[in-house]
């Protein structure tokens, strides 16, 4: 549950800075996981200092793609990973949206950077 809660803030920052959680103004419309991945590669401590580095790997219609990567300091060790799939969804009619155009083409851009 803690990586869990780490990766999660990274994620909130992470979609924040690609300007995703505007998608999620209207009330009925969010930003769902369908499918994680998680490697544990070391423990880790409450007081460790860890940080999230988080990438873009894809974009489709409507799933994107997201590595995030747990790193432990000051070593900067490599102590987990999450893959993330989510997509844009409609909360009232219970099923996936496609993104507005506008918003793929940025995240586009952002991926092939």
């Amino acid at each position: 549950m803690y990586y869990i809660n780490k990766f999660e803030h990274g994620g909130r920052n992470f979609g924040m800075e690609l300007g995703l959680w505007e998608l999620e103004q209207d009330e009925n419309t969010g930003v769902v996981v369908l499918e994680q991945q998680i490697k544990y590669l070391r423990e880790v401590f409450e007081d460790d200092l860890l940080y999230i580095e988080s990438t873009l790997l894809g974009v489709g219609n409507k799933a994107f793609t997201v590595l995030h990567e747990m790193y432990c300091n000051p070593q900067k060790e490599l102590v987990c990973t999450m893959q993330v799939v989510l997509v844009l969804f409609d909360k009232v009619n219970r099923k996936s949206l496609p993104f507005p155009k506008e918003k793929r083409e940025e995240l586009l851009k952002v991926m092939n950077k």
